[in-house]
């Protein structure tokens, strides 16, 4: 059971940082477009629609879901 508690922990790690790495990239190609605007190119223009569709789509109950299952899941991890 400590060998598959180990694996499951790495490959957690792994994945948070994956995640983060994804995110500093939609971060920086965001600030590229912010930067040059429609000259950036047709990888940037199409992460930044994208990113603007999926803004658009949320909607504040939405959010206001998220926060509040986020909300629980923090409360009873730390019991």
């Amino acid at each position: 059971m400590k060998k598959f508690d180990d694996f499951m922990n790495r490959l957690r790690s792994v994945l948070l940082k994956s995640a983060e790495s994804m995110g500093l990239i939609i971060v920086v190609l965001i600030m590229i477009y912010l930067l040059l605007g429609e000259a950036s190119g047709p990888i940037v223009i199409g992460v930044v629609a994208n990113v603007s569709l999926f803004v658009s789509a949320v909607t504040p109950q939405a959010l206001i879901g998220a926060a509040l299952i986020i909300g629980v899941i923090y409360y009873y991890r730390d019991k």
